[in-house]
């Protein structure tokens, strides 16, 4: 059977009936074990299906057949990320030489999620040397610095990637959390607003940072605005309920409160100390 045409006719069967497909290819493996492109081809299939790892499984079969292979390095780097092993996906997206972006993009991003910020910041500054545009790459950076406490490195960057970049909700959000956790509350407040008209906050400790830094410049129904947000959201959380109802009881709409706090009471299981104290401060109001 020519090995051409019949990965040519895989590639087709695969779009239509990828386990056909499958079954063409495994039926030729034995007589061809030294050829990469059946492994791929296979690795492929499964890798379109999210099946990662039986795509797994064939790529590391091919690059025992070519060791030197970039591509297929790259795929079993993309397939152990996909699977969550970000170890090993930093171990072989290491191997390739010259990185391209992507590689280099993917090298960083497993170097976050592993805690590696010194590493991960370096392989920013780089990418960023070739994609100086790119907004996604300085909130990641902006992130690593934020998460060392080096704040004023953080802001620099914030500060470039409003230059060069432009808005982005990520950058907004994460310059808010900056400015708040130095309780700089106008600019925390500010940056907030702006992620807002940009995106949807799916972060609960960013909306209560938001929430927060609304109270503290004046802006107390912009607070409780954001909070019945979070409520809605998040009710499980104790932290919303608490400061929903403290705001309430602040701005002196005890009837709000009282309604607020029947909502913690049925939402919240086991409600900590503060709830159970404003719940009781709640009854002589």
């Amino acid at each position: 059977m020519d090995l051409d045409k019949t990965l040519i006719k895989a590639r087709e069967l695969s779009q239509k009936n990828w386990l056909h497909a499958v079954h063409l290819l495994n039926s030729i493996e034995d007589d061809h074990p030294n050829d990469f492109r059946v492994q791929t081809s296979l690795a492929d299939i499964y890798y379109s299906r999210m099946q990662f790892s039986h795509a797994l499984k064939y790529y590391l079969k091919a690059l025992s057949v070519d060791p030197g292979n970039t591509k297929i390095i790259y795929a079993i780097g993309t397939c152990y990320l996909s699977r969550r092993d970000y170890r090993l996906a930093l171990a072989y997206l290491k191997r390739i030489p010259d990185p391209s972006e992507d590689v280099l993009y993917n090298i960083g991003y497993a170097q976050a999620l592993l805690g590696m910020h010194a590493q991960c910041i370096k392989t920013m500054l780089e990418l960023i040397k070739r994609l100086p545009h790119h907004p996604y790459l300085y909130s990641i950076l902006i992130e690593q610095y934020f998460e060392l406490g080096e704040l004023d490195e953080a802001l620099f960057y914030v500060k470039q990637a409003e230059k060069n970049a432009g808005d982005s909700f990520q950058t907004q959000s994460l310059a808010g959390l900056i400015y708040a956790t130095r309780e700089q509350w106008l600019p925390a407040y500010y940056y907030y607003r702006k992620a807002e008209d940009n995106g949807v906050l799916n972060n609960p400790e960013h909306l209560l940072r938001y929430a927060n830094a609304a109270r503290m410049v004046g802006r107390a129904q912009e607070c409780i605005r954001i909070l019945r947000y979070g409520e809605s959201k998040w009710p499980y959380i104790n932290d919303i309920h608490v400061m929903l109802i403290r705001t309430l009881i602040q701005e002196r709409k005890f009837d709000e409160a009282k309604a607020a706090a029947e909502k913690a009471k049925r939402d919240v299981q086991n409600a900590p100390p503060v709830l159970r104290l404003l719940l009781e401060r709640l009854k002589d109001l």
